[in-house]
Order: C-alpha cells, then structure tokens, then sequence
C-alpha cells in the first residue's frame, strides 16, 4: 500500500501539544479527535471541523483539570462516542450517525481504576484499566461487567471477529481470558488478526505468533534508529489486510500476507515528533496520524484512483481493499473487500453504473452500489456474462449454466442449464411486497421456444411452458405469480402461474413493461398505448393515444415518448393504488378511493371489490359496494343476511357469519345450492329448508330426491306438485316423461299427441309395439306426424304396419331414400332409378355433393354427377366422369374448373389435357403464363396457336415482366418468340451485364467481344471500375483496364492488371506513367525500386521530367546531373531560352548556350554570353551576326560585326559579290591600306547605275555603263574589276540584246578585252555574238560557251581556253545565290528565269522557318497568317506559270514545302480560297496522294452534303495536320447534326480538349487511344508548342463537354458497325473515297489518275457545285489531283468538270 499526503486537520504547536486519542466512525462520517486539552473535535469526511465539545470530570469537586483523556472509540452503529478518562470514568456520548443529532451522555461507567483503552463492541464497548482488569461496558444496561483480571496495568487491547486480546505491563498477553504467553517488554502495540497476533513494544521489533497457541511465527525488525525505536501507536486497517505502526517522526506501514508475514516500509513525516495516535477510516483508505505536537494529518492509501465514465469514482486502498463512491453523490460509498484471494484486478460496472463486478483469481465480488451490499462467490475462468436485475440480484451466464446471486449473501442461490443467458429472457424476482413475501422465482428459456420457473428458495421447478413461437423477452411480476412473455411475432402472451394459464393478450407489441409496484402493466403496438391496470383483468384495458412517439421507459407512474408530439402519457395514480390495494387485502382503503373518485364511472371497480369482501366475508363492505352501483337485489339479499348474522350472533356479525344458516345464504347468492344444502340440512339439521330452497327455484327433481332421503312420506305430495306444476307451464313433453317413468306409457302417450310431441308419442309406440294395435291412437299419433312433417316417422310407422309403398313414399318425403331405395327394391323395382335421381339431387341441395355422384350416376345423370363431383372436390372422380362425356362444348365451364384444380395441385399435364380437349388452349397458355411456367405456354401456343396470336399473349406479359424486374422469366419469352435481340436491350437496359454477355455468346456470337468492351466501358462511366476491369479482360482489351485505372488514379489496381495480363514492355510503361504522376523524389524510388532506373532516366528525358532524372542519376540511373542539365537545357532552347541557358551554364556547356542564341538569331544574346563564359567563341558569334545582318540586308550591322571580328577582307568581298563597289571601296580604303588593286573612284558609281538599268530591264544601258567602268578600270590600274566588268556585259548581251545594240556590243566588248590585253578573248567573244545576230536560236550556244570557258580559265588561271558560256551561267547562279542569302527575294525571284520555282520552294520554306506556326493563327477567322499568304502567293506565281516545273533535284524541297504547307493551311480551316491554292501549288509540286487527300478533307467540310462524312474520316490525317483543330473542326461539323451526333462530336471534342492540354504541357506521349481501338486513326498527332485552341471557343467547348459527360443518357463511346469498327475505318491497304475519306461501296466514280469516289457522295457534291462556292472549290481542286472522272462503259463522257 502506498500512502500520500492528504490533509492537515490541526496544525503543530510551538510546544508539547500530545494528541491523547483519534477514532473514526464506521460509517466513515465522522473523525473524533481527543485534545491534551480534554477537547474532543468532530471533522467530517472531507476534513473540516464541524463540532467540538468539552469532557467533564467524574467529580466536579475536582476541577476541570483533574484528568486527562485516554481513549477515544465509535461504537459499532457510529451513533456512540466512548471517551475514556483517567478519573476511572468512561462517558458515553450519543452523537449520532450523521450531522443532524444532538449531543447528550447516555451512559457513564465508574471504574476502580483509569481505563487505558477503549474497545467497540456490539452493545457497547471494551476497556482495560491500570489495575489490570478488562471490563465490558454495556450501554443498553448502562453496568459493567468484569470479562478478565490480570495483574498487571493494561497497555493495550485489541479485538476482531467476537475475539479479544489485551497486553499488560508485566508482558503477559491474555486471549478471551486464557493467558496466552508472556512478552518480554510491556506490549505496547498490539494487534489481533485471526489466526494471527502480531505484537511490538519498544525495542522496535514486530513478532506475529499464532493467536491460538501462543507459538512464535515470525520476527521484524524495521530498520529504525537507535533512538527511535519506540512504537508509540498502531492501528488495523478494517479489512485487517494492512497494519500500521507509529515512530518517531513519522510510521510503518505494511501488508500482513495469509501466510502471517509483514512487510513494513517506512513512511517518514519529518518534524512529526512522535505518532501518538493512528486511526483508519471506515472504508481502510485513509489514515490519521496525531503528533505529540499537537498535529493531525490525514494520509490517503490509494493504490490508484480513476473515475469511470465519469459516473463512479473507483480507489484501490489495498491489494484487496476497493472503494466504489457515486459521483453524483446519491448513494453512500461502498468499500469492497475480499476475504479469500490476494489482490483484486479488476473491476467492470454494469446496469447504468449501480452494479459492479471486481474479480479476483479466485473469486467475483458482485457489488449493488445503491444498496450498499456485496457478495463474494468463488469463481474461476473468464468468459461470463453479467446481467444485473430488480432487487439486488445479479445474474451469470457462462459455459450453458446461468447462476443467480443476490449481494449480501457470499454464495450462489441457484443454478440452472439453458443457452439463453440475454437479460431480455431471464426474470428474477425476490421477495418483493407483502403479497409475495418470502416468494423467489426464476424465469428462464430451456430452449427458443420452452420456459421454466425455478422456486430459488426450495430450487423446485415451478413448471415449464411451451409457447408456439420464438420467445425474445420475458419478465415476472413483483410478485412473481404472472408473467408476461413476448415472441418474434410481437405477441404479448400472460402466463397465471398458480393454474398455468396462458392467453395472447396484445399483438405487434413493441415496448412493454411492468409499472413498479404494482400489477399495472404498458404496452405499445403500432397504433396505441394499452395500459392494464391489473394483470389479473386483461379484458379490462386502457388505449391512449401516443402522439406518434416510441415508449421508452416508465417513471414516476409515466410513460415516456420519445420522437412525437407528446413527452408522456400520465398513468391514473388511483387507479394504481386501487389495485396495488386490492391486491394487498387494504379493502377499505380502496372503497375510499372509489368514494373520492367523483364523476369518474367506477362501477366496474364496485364490483370487483365487492368480489373481494365477499371472499373476504365482509358483508358489510360488499353490500355498500353492491349499493353503490344500484344493485337493489344484491343488497337487499346481503342486508337480510346480515340481519340474520346479527341475530344468529347475538348482535356480533362476525360471529353470526359462522352460522349454518347463514353460510346456506352466501353459498345461494354465490349459486352453490349443493352448498346450501350440505349446510341446511346437515349442518342446521333442517332439511325442509334445502327442500324449499330446491322449490323456490324449481329445481323438483333435486327435492324429490332428498324428500325421499329424509321424508319418504311427503314424495307423493311433491311429485303431484311437480305434475301440476309441470302442466300449469305447458311443459307437456316433462308430465308424459313423468307419467312414462310412473308406468302409463298409453298416457303419456296421448299427452304427447295432444301436447305437439309427436315425434316422441311415436318413438314409444314403437318402443311398445303392442299399442300399434289401437288403431285410434295410431291414427292420432300418424295425423299429428304427417301434420309435422315427421315423414320418417310416420314411414316407420307404415312399415311396421306392413304397408310398404306408403312407406316408400313417406321416406321418399323425409328425405330417408336409403331406406325408401331398399323398400323400393323389394317392392316396387320400377321407383328405384327415380329414388336413385332424387336422392343425388337432394343431398346436392343438402351440400353432400360427394355422396350425391353415385346416386347420379346410377340415375344416368352424367353431366349433374361431374358436378356434383366437382362440388364435392373429388376432382379425379370427375375427370373419369368427363371423359365418358362426348358433348364437351357442354360442359366448357365444368372443364375449366376441373382444370383449375389440376393447375392448383400443379398437375398441369392433366390440366392441359382438360382444357385442349375442350379447346381452351389458350386459357391453358395464360394459365402457364400466370404459374411462371411460360416455356409450357409457349410450347402449348405453338402448337394450338397462330403465331399472332401467340406474340399477342406474351409481348404484354414480357413488358410486364420487365417493369416488375422479373427479367429472367421475361428473357425466355422472347427467347420463346425468337427475338433474342430484345432481351438483350432488355438486360442492357437494367444494367445486367452477365446476363445480356450470356445471350450474346448463345445468339450474336460475333459481337461478344465488342459487347464485353461496351459493358466495360459503361461500367467504368458508372464508377464501377472492378466490374469493368473484368469485362475488359474477358474481351482481351488489357490496355482499356489499365487505361481505367489510371484514369481513376488507381495506379496499384493498374499494376496488377498489367503484371498479369500486359507484356514486359507495357508493365514497364506503366510504372513510367505512375512515375509522371508523382512527385519527383517518389517517382525515382519508385522506378529504382523496380528496377527501372536507366529505362526511367531515359524516359525522364524524353518525357522532360528533369526533376525525376536528377533524382535518379543518384539511384543508378546511369546518367549524370551535367547530362540532364545538358538534356533539360535542349528541350528548352526552342520555347524558354532562358531556363535553357541556365540549364547550359549548370551543365558546363557555355558554348551549346551560345549556339541556341545564334540559331535563333538571338546574336547579341549570344556574343554579351560568349565574352562571359566562352570567349573562344566571340568571333565565331560576330561572323555568324555579321551573316544574319547580310541576310537580312543590314549591311551597316554585318560591316561592323565583321570589322569587330577582324575579317574586313570579306565585308569588301561582300560588298563585290553584291555590286556595292563604292562600299567596297569603302572598307577596303579604310581596312585594307594595303590592298594589291586598288578600285578608281570613278568605277563604283558606274556598276551602281549599270545595276539599277538593269533592274528596270534597261539592258542595253546597263551594258554600255559596264563597259565604260572597265574602261575606267582599266584606265585606273585595276584590270581585274574591268575584266569582271566586261565579262558582266557580255552576260547581259548574250540573253537579253538583240539585232544591232548586239553587233554593238559585241565590238565594244573586244575593244575593252583588248585594251586589258586579252585580244584573243575578246575576238572569241565578239564571234560568238556576232553569230546569233542572224540565228538567234543558235547564237547562244556558242556565246554562254564561250563566256563560261573564259570565266572557268580566268578563274582558275588555267592557261588553256575555256567556255565563256559555262563561265556566265555559273556567275549567273552565284549572283542567284547571293541576292537569296542577302534575303533579297524578289530580286532574285526575278532574275532566277527557270530556276525560279527552286527558288520560289527556297523562298517558302524562309518564310515558315522565320514565322513560327502559332503566329497569326485564328480557328474561326477565314484570313490566313501572312507568312503562308506571302508563301502561296510566290508559289502560286512561280510554280503555276506556263512552263514552269520543279527540277528532281528539288523533290526533297518540294515535299518538306507541301507538308508545310498542309501544316499551315489546317491552322485555318476556314479558309477554301487559301486551301484551293494551296491545292494547286501541291498538285504542281508532285505532292503525294495522302497529303492531297487530307486536303481534300479540310475542303470537303465546308460542303454540308458530304461533310459529316469528311468529318469522321479527317482524324485519320491527324499525324500531318495540326492534331487539335482537326478534331475540333470535325467535332463541330458532327455536333451540328444534332442529337443524333452528340455521341460522336463528344468522343471528337472530348479528345480535343486532351490534345490542346497535352500540348500545353507536352505531355503527347500519355495520351490515351483506347476509346479509338475501332478506328484507323493516327495515334501520333501532330501538335504545336501550344494549343491552338484558345479563348471563348475554347472555354465554350469544355463548358458542354462536361455538360454531356454527365448525361448518363449519352454514350461517351463511338459507334461500331457490322465489322465491329468505326463507320470511316479503311484497311491498311485499302483505298478510301477521295471525297469523304469512307470505305468504297459498289457503285463508283473512277478519275483519270485511277482513284475513286462512291458515285452517291460525288453526285451531291457535283450538283451542289452549281450554288455553293465552297463546292466548286473543292471539284476544281480534285480535278487538279485526280483529273476529270472516267466515263463508264457505253455511256457518254462525263462533262461534270
């Protein structure tokens, strides 16, 4: 035990302050706390003073101070406070047992000597005293008495359990008197523990001996100072399982073990002083402690404490010791101890925390709380149930046995085998109001439907009851003489146990319950609350209203509701208390609450108390009750017999009801007449009496009879009586029984006949056959039978006179054909088969139909005997009837009812037998119908009925059917009729996906696996994404299941699809995909841990997840940070240059961050990076800037970047190539001082202006300007630039002079070649020129040879002659060249002659590389981006022009510009004109047929009679056109069908959405195809750096597609038709219609390149060119590609285009 500081009650003195005693109540209220000041203090519980007084001296004369206080003691009632006092008195004060009494001093006991210690017994108290004598004090006689005498002073005494024990100076220890052993010290703390005796002195040792023999068990010796060894108090806990000690500053406190042994541990106080006085509180957890200064503290022993649910606070004081105290404080604590185990371990609460269960190893401890009541029962194992009932009873249940214990009594009262241990069926009652006094009853089930009652006191079976259905609750009234039972089938049954009665009193019973303290019971069924207010009168019952509310409890004589408009149902409290005192015999109490009770109708209440006083003999009573209701005869009758008890007692009524007479009285008004006469004529002795009683109420025969036992001599008088009686009240059929039992049977027989009883004069005629013989009285007797229609009897009769036919006849009448039938054979044969008819059709009438069917057969009657038979239920009787019957049409409605019992019976052969024969088939149809059995009916239809007929009869009963979900019996009736396709829309439509797979593998085998995949796919529309996975593995379409699941985030269900059912690569996939679902450091984890982490880092860098390949180039990955950085840094470059310049410089590769500037032109980016971080490079960057500023024509930024870069050799050669000669001069003047030629200044203004003559077509100025600047050339000193002057002229007058400026030139030329010293040259020249003059055709031939020659050897400086004509045409392409990189293209496009389409595809393909595919773009605008009309503006001029054509060598070109260029145009859809042209220019091009074809289809969209066709088939070209517009534009066109499309346009524009988002996040490869597995379409879309999809459209778009997706009535899947595929769907080697892209049919349009159109679509579109531009468009351009349509066989050509 641990003990803890509590309270300090009284504070320590400065000085000697000794605290003479301490004692505790028992009830645990009280702490009496005895002063050196001869005070006594009172504290309550809680440690706050609440009363003091003063002692008194035994002798005033004495003085106040003439004595000290030695002992203090409660007495065991707590009512009595002991105060011994050392003037040899000992006061007894009545203090009482809680606060509210007053003190007074009942007792006082002079002593010889001081008493030393004070001891509570049962009446009064224990004391020892200094001369050694123990006395007892007995305070109900206020004397003492001497119990032993030792011879020395007491020290110490102690006591438990009736024994007594005292220790004496000398160290004599005495038990019950007998001196047990000497101690060697004064035992100043003794202790008596039974068996043990534990003793301790001064020299701080404890020795425990045996108490009964005085042996020495054990030794102890704390371990304490020398010094302070003392133990100056000690005290026992009240469970005698703790002891403690006190020492000098502070105690000892242990455990004393079974075995005897003590443990003691020290608990120390310091500047306690020494423990004068130790005291336990009434419940052992806490402790007082008082100081010789004069301080009192109080320690609690409390192992643990805790509070459960906050109802019951629990504190172990103890190993064996619990205190169980209500919060609510509205029952006083109970302290728990066991007596027979070690330690308590547990404790439960049950029945709102007023029971407790604490369990021991050995034992339970079953607690009542509100009656403060324990018992302790042995008990091992677990596993019982609990129950606590009415009156302090607990109930266990465990293993099959149910015990019963009552708290307070330490054993089980009964036990009993049942399974049923729920507290809804087992009853116990005990000993509760004074009717059941000392009756205790157990109700139980042996089984579900059997209970018993066990008498608990004798443990007899009361009995045992079986009940026709389950029983689910039970309960005994208080009295334990009814009980109330309820079934599973609600029923409320009363079981009287005394007779064993049981009645069903209520039905559908909810609730029902005893009222307390009474026989009242409530019930509540489904409509009211019925209220009996005594069980014994279960007809007299009370409905009341409850207000829609549930009774859940009755209180305080209410019934209370909840959930209803009403809270209660207030009980009648009199009504209650009338029966309570009925029951309980207080008669009158209950007559004057039926006097009170005014206005009220209580004459049913009267009565029953009359009842009662009559049981009770009280006469009085029940005749005022019988006054009450107005029974006037009653009371009369009970007022005489009270008078007659007055007399009979001599004025005493009590006496008088004791008299014969007058209990002859009761038993008449009670109806016991044997009673009566019992007490009249043998009790009273005066039969006369009990003979007249028997006349009075004419009960003759009674007194004949005991006339004839006690007055033989008055019977004849009597019997005349009775006769005259008998006749005066016309009771003629008794006077002839009394003149028949007198012997005159001729008398009685006439009485008869005069009487109306002729039926009985007969009945004695024949029972006297000798007075058949008086033909009078016969006569008299047949008249007055045939008059009564007594037809049988008169047969009789005329049979026994021998007349036999009118007995016949007589019978016939009397319905007796029987005998009539057996006469008629003997006598009259003819009469037989009339009998035998009218015999059948009267027991017919007479409802004995079945007896009726032989007579109606033998009568020949067969069609009356079938119904007869029929009526008689004896259906195969009639059936062997029916078939001897050929007229069935006769007997149509017989047929069917004989039918519909074979049909009821379920013998439906036979049945339908009956009813074909008699040709009902089709009620026999309708009749299978209605039984379920439709696959009969429907062979029974087949047979007998059309096939009209037969669909007319099951299609209704099928819709039927289906509208009541009975879809299985509604499948076999169109299985039945043939048409499978409707059960299956049947089952699709209740969503029975089994079932509907089922039909379709027995009748659409070919569509199983599409129907699987379209069950899976509204499956996982509906959420249910289990059952759609199993209908997609079922179909064999894995990738649709995983697709699901990663849809839905369900990434594990994936996985386990994938592992088993998808290959490696595909399981690899997935994890990929899960991996771009998360995070980065998850997603590396995750791919490491599969092993996966070189495949994830490659995948990390194509899919751009640089996050997942930094992390997984630490996991293994096989790559490094510098690798992804370098990665990471290439996928920006194109959209986010600068995030990729970081990536480069974080990758180390300065010099790749410099050439992303470079390559988009981003120069001066580039350079300000190069000088940072690569400056090897800057020159490299100026060079590169200084050719994208020639390129673009700025030539001031490529002259000074070129300069910067320290090339100014090339800015002049620059400048020279493009003619610039005075900037050539420029820069050659300034950055090359030391040039070898160097230019006159007159030269470069000459080539300027020969240049712009040129330009202006002004050739022959241009020629003459160029030869004079190589004059000038010549002239100055720089024979080079004259030499490439003239060669300059001499070009332009071979191709564009003619006639004489020709002949002119030619001369002027040769001069100038040989004024540069090149005679020879110039000769060769001039020949050449002059040869064409006459022939132009050949002149240049020779003139181009001679001028490539010339040039090839002047440039190579090659000594041998050379072609001037290749020399010319090679300059003519480097100037080509030179005007193209100088980005010069009109100039160039001009002068390139038959090279301009090369340099018009050269031209388009710059202006698609230098403006991005997003610029300009607008889905819904008919204007097209500049760049691609600028393009198809060029193309269109140059590649379209007669004669024009593209060389092979620019096929490459030419292919990569038309891709482009189809690119471009589906960024407009809108715009015919443009796509017309870009037609042309493809066609011109060489294009190829798919890229014409997709065209084709842009075009065909905007001509409304093919373009739902074009529509569905466009997304098959997604893979070369713009991916998202394509399916927008082709979803909007199906979306304009209206509903029909809605289907359709949301899979297209659905899709759309995900490709505008997978281009916003470059997240292509995630796509999902597996709604398009029924299509051809392209799974690799073409997409841009963005959507191209932007703005309201955009936002209209994803507002209805979530729209329709949540329309459950729209399926979100394409259709498929009788192929299974998509209605577009072309095979990969199968050609398509080259007007709507559709599979082609039968009928055809061939075109001259061999492609063909189905002619239907190509009809529309050629007539709908007539009126719509759009149309016309497109025909112009198809005939462009495929030429005009070939016409057919014998027929004239086709004039369409």
């Amino acid at each position: 035990m641990r003990l803890k500081y509590s309270k300090t009650l009284l504070e320590a003195q400065d000085h000697d302050s000794p605290i003479a005693d301490m004692s505790w109540s028992p009830n645990n209220v009280k702490l009496a706390v005895a002063t050196c000041e001869r005070l006594v203090l009172l504290f309550d519980s809680e440690g706050v003073r609440r009363d003091k007084f003063s002692t008194k001296p035994a002798d005033p004369a004495a003085g106040k101070k003439s004595y000290v206080i030695t002992g203090l003691a409660f007495s065991e009632n707590s009512e009595l406070l002991g105060v011994a006092q050392s003037d040899n008195m000992v006061f007894v004060y009545r203090v009482g047992a809680d606060w509210s009494g007053k003190k007074v001093i009942c007792n006082k006991f002079p002593l010889t000597g001081a008493p030393m210690k004070l001891l509570p017994t049962e009446n009064g108290f224990f004391t020892g005293t200094s001369d050694g004598k123990i006395r007892g004090l007995d305070c109900k006689s206020n004397k003492s008495s001497s119990v032993w005498t030792a011879g020395a002073c007491c020290v110490s005494l102690a006591g438990r359990d009736g024994a007594l024990a005292s220790g004496h100076a000398d160290g004599t220890l005495y038990l019950n008197g007998r001196l047990l052993l000497r101690y060697a010290l004064p035992p100043t703390a003794l202790v008596l523990m039974p068996p043990y005796l534990i003793v301790g002195s001064c020299d701080g040792r404890v020795a425990v001996y045996e108490a009964q023999r005085g042996a020495l068990l054990r030794s102890v010796e704390p371990a304490l100072p020398p010094d302070r060894r003392d133990f100056t108090a000690v005290a026992a806990s009240p469970s005698g399982q703790t002891i403690a000690f006190g020492v000098f500053d502070g105690c000892l406190v242990g455990e004393v073990r079974p075995s005897g042994a003590v443990e003691l541990c020290a608990l120390g106080v310091p500047r306690l002083l020494a423990a004068r006085a130790l005291a336990w509180s009434g419940d052992g957890t806490r402790l007082a402690v008082a100081s010789q200064a004069g301080a009192v503290l109080v320690l609690e022993a409390v192992l643990r404490r805790w509070v459960w649910r906050g109802a019951v606070s629990v504190r172990q004081a103890g190993a064996r010791r619990v205190l169980l105290e209500r919060v609510a404080r509205d029952a006083p604590p109970l302290a728990v101890a066991t007596t027979h185990a070690a330690h308590i371990h547990s404790v439960r609460f049950l029945a709102n925390d007023w029971y407790a269960v604490c369990r021991t190893n050995s034992t339970l401890i079953l607690c009542d709380l509100a009656r403060g009541l324990t018992s302790e029962i042995p008990w091992s194992g677990s596993g019982e149930r609990v129950h606590a009932v009415a009156g302090g009873v607990c109930v266990l249940h465990r293993a099959g046995e149910l015990s019963v214990v009552e708290c307070g009594v330490d054993r089980v009262l009964h036990t009993v085998r049942t399974e049923r241990g729920s507290p809804h069926v087992v009853s116990v009652r005990m000993e509760e109001g004074a009717s059941g006094a000392g009756r205790r009853r157990l109700a139980y089930l042996l089984d579900r439907q059997t209970l018993a009652v066990v008498d608990l006191a004798t443990g007899a079976q009361v009995g045992q009851w079986w009940h026709e259905a389950r029983i689910d609750w039970l309960e005994l009234n208080e009295s334990a003489h009814l009980l109330l039972l309820r079934d599973t089938r609600r029923r409320l049954a009363l079981l009287r146990l005394h007779s064993g009665e049981k009645e069903i009193i209520a039905s559908g019973v909810s609730f029902v319950q005893w009222i307390e303290n009474s026989d009242a019971v409530v019930a509540q069924t489904p409509t009211h609350l019925l209220i009996w207010y005594s069980a014994w009168e279960i007809d007299s019952v009370e409905m009341a209203e409850c207000g829609g509310g549930v009774a859940v409890d009755v209180r305080e004589n209410r019934v209370l509701l909840e959930g209803g408009q009403l809270p209660y149902v207030q009980l009648d409290e009199h009504r209650l208390a009338f029966n309570t005192g009925l029951r309980s015999g207080e008669l009158s109490a209950c007559a004057s609450y039926l006097e009170g009770a005014a206005g009220a109708d209580v004459t049913a209440l009267w009565r029953r108390l009359a009842d009662h006083a009559l049981a009770a003999d009280r006469l009085q009573l029940a005749a005022k009750c019988y006054r009450e209701v107005g029974d006037e005869a009653r009371t009369f009758y009970l007022d005489k017999t009270i008078e007659l008890a007055t007399a009979e007692g001599d004025g005493d009524v009590d006496t008088g009801l004791s008299s014969p007479l007058v209990r002859a009285r009761l038993a008449i008004f009670a109806g016991d007449l044997s009673a009566a006469e019992e007490y009249y004529a043998k009790k009273a002795g005066n039969p006369e009496l009990a003979i007249n009683m028997y006349k009075q109420f004419n009960r003759w025969t009674d007194a004949i009879a005991l006339a004839e036992k006690v007055d033989r001599a008055s019977v004849a008088t009597l019997k005349q009586q009775h006769m005259d009686y008998l006749t005066s009240t016309g009771r003629v059929g008794a006077a002839g029984a009394a003149l028949a039992a007198g012997g005159d049977v001729r008398g009685a027989v006439r009485v008869w006949a005069r009487g109306g009883r002729a039926r009985r004069a007969a009945a004695a005629l024949l029972h006297h056959p000798h007075l058949l013989r008086d033909d009078d009285l016969l006569r008299d007797v047949r008249d007055r039978l045939l008059q009564e229609e007594w037809w049988e009897m008169a047969g009789e009769l005329s049979e026994k006179r021998g007349d036999t036919k009118t007995a016949v006849e007589y019978y016939a009448k009397g319905n007796n054909y029987a005998r009539a039938v057996q006469l008629a054979r003997e006598a009259c044969p003819g009469e037989v088969t009339r009998l035998e008819g009218e015999w059948g059709t009267w027991l017919v009438s007479t409802r004995q139909p079945g007896a009726a069917v032989p007579h109606l057969i033998e009568a020949g009657r067969t069609t009356d005997a079938l119904a007869a038979a029929l009526k008689a239920h004896h259906y195969r009787k009639a059936l062997q009837i029916l078939q001897v019957i050929d007229d069935k049409d006769s007997v149509r409605e017989q047929c069917e009812q004989l039918a519909d019992h074979f049909m009821s019976s379920q013998e439906w052969e036979t049945a339908e037998q009956i009813l074909t024969s008699s040709g009902m088939a089709e009620r026999c149809v309708r009749a299978y119908n209605t039984a379920g059995r439709v696959s009969d009916g429907l062979r029974l239809a087949a047979a007998h009925l059309t096939e009209e007929h037969t669909r007319d009869i099951y299609i209704p009963l099928a819709q039927q059917l289906r509208q009541d979900g009975q879809l299985r019996k509604a499948e076999h009736i169109y299985i039945g009729l043939g048409d499978p396709d409707e059960a299956i829309s049947m089952y699709k439509e209740a969503g029975q996906y089994e079932a509907m797979l089922r039909l379709v593998g027995a009748h659409r085998g070919a569509l199983l696996e599409a129907t699987r995949r379209h069950v899976a796919q509204a499956l996982h529309a509906a959420g249910d994404l289990r059952a759609a996975e199993n209908y997609y593995l079922q179909a064999g379409d894995w990738k649709s299941a995983i697709a699901m699941y990663r849809a839905a985030g369900q990434w594990e269900s994936a996985e386990r699809v994938a592992r088993a059912h998808a290959p490696a690569a595909a399981q690899q996939q997935l994890s990929l995909q899960r991996a771009a679902a998360l995070a980065a450091a998850p997603a590396a984890r995750l791919l490491a841990a599969r092993g996966m982490a070189a495949i994830g880092a490659r995948w990390a860098l194509q899919a751009q997840r640089w996050d997942i390949a930094m992390e997984l180039s630490s996991l293994g990955g096989g790559i490094t940070k510098r690798e992804v950085c370098r990665h990471e840094a290439a996928a920006l470059a194109e959209e986010r240059p600068d995030e990729a310049e970081a990536a480069f410089l974080r990758a180390a590769a300065a010099d790749d961050a410099v050439r992303m500037w470079l390559a988009k032109g981003h120069h001066q980016r580039a350079l300000a990076l190069a000088e940072q971080h690569a400056t090897h490079m800057v020159e490299e960057v100026l060079v590169e800037g200084a050719n994208a500023a020639a390129e673009r024509g700025d030539l001031a930024q490529f002259e000074a970047l070129m300069i910067r870069a320290n090339r100014p050799r090339e800015v002049v050669q620059h400048y020279k190539d493009l003619e610039l000669w005075e900037e050539a001069a420029r820069v050659s003047r300034e950055y090359l001082p030391d040039s070898a030629e160097p230019v006159p200044p007159t030269v470069p203004p000459l080539l300027q202006r020969a240049a712009d003559h040129a330009d202006r077509g002004e050739w022959w100025e241009a020629v003459r300007l160029l030869a004079g600047a190589s004059a000038a050339g010549a002239a100055g000193g720089a024979p080079r630039l004259a030499e490439r002057a003239a060669l300059r002229a001499a070009r332009l007058a071979r191709d564009r002079l003619h006639g004489a400026q020709r002949r002119t030139a030619a001369d002027m030329l040769a001069e100038r070649f040989a004024a540069i010293g090149q005679t020879e040259v110039g000769e060769q020249l001039r020949a050449a020129l002059m040869e064409g003059i006459d022939e132009e055709e050949d002149a240049a031939g020779p003139a181009i040879e001679t001028t490539e020659v010339y040039e090839e050897a002047h440039e190579e400086e090659a000594p041998a002659p050379v072609s001037s004509a290749e020399s010319s045409s090679g300059a003519e392409a480097a100037a080509l060249e030179r005007l193209a990189r100088g980005g010069r293209w009109a100039r160039c496009l001009a002068h390139a002659g038959p090279r301009a389409p090369h340099y018009a595809l050269r031209y388009a393909a710059h202006l698609f590389k230098a403006s991005p595919r997003l610029d300009g773009v607008d889905t819904e605008s008919e204007e097209v981006p500049e760049a691609l009309s600028q393009a198809l503006e060029a193309l269109r001029q140059y590649l379209l022009a007669d004669g024009a054509a593209v060389a092979n060598a620019d096929a490459t070109l030419a292919q990569a510009v038309c891709n482009e260029l189809l690119v471009r145009v589906s960024t407009a859809p809108k715009a015919v004109a443009a796509m017309e042209d870009a037609a042309a220019v493809m066609v011109a091009s060489g294009a190829d047929d798919r890229t014409l074809q997709a065209l084709i289809l842009l075009m065909a969209l905007h001509v409304p009679q093919i373009a739902s066709k074009a529509a569905r088939a466009l997304p098959r070209y997604t893979d070369i056109i713009v991916a998202d517009i394509a399916y927008y534009v082709s979803g909007m066109v199906i979306r304009s069908e209206g509903d029909s499309g809605t289907r359709e346009a949301f899979v297209f524009l659905n899709h759309c959405l995900d490709l505008a988002e997978a281009a916003d996040d470059d997240s292509a490869h995630l796509l999902d195809y597996t709604d398009f597995e029924c299509t051809d379409w392209s799974r690799a879309p073409l997409l841009l750096s963005r959507g191209a999809l932007r703005g309201g459209a955009a936002d209209e778009l994803r507002d209805w597609v979530l729209a329709v997706s949540m329309d459950q009535a729209v399926d979100q899947t394409l259709p498929v038709d009788g192929r299974g595929l998509y209605s577009s769907t072309v095979g990969a080697d199968e050609p398509c219609c080259v007007l709507t892209g559709y599979p082609l049919g039968s009928r055809l349009v061939t075109f001259t390149n061999g492609r063909c159109a189905n002619r239907e679509w190509w009809s529309r579109c050629a007539a709908a060119a007539r009126s719509l531009p759009a149309a016309a468009a497109l025909m112009r351009a198809l005939a462009r590609w495929c030429g005009a349509p070939l016409a057919p066989a014998g027929t004239a050509a086709n004039a369409l285009v």
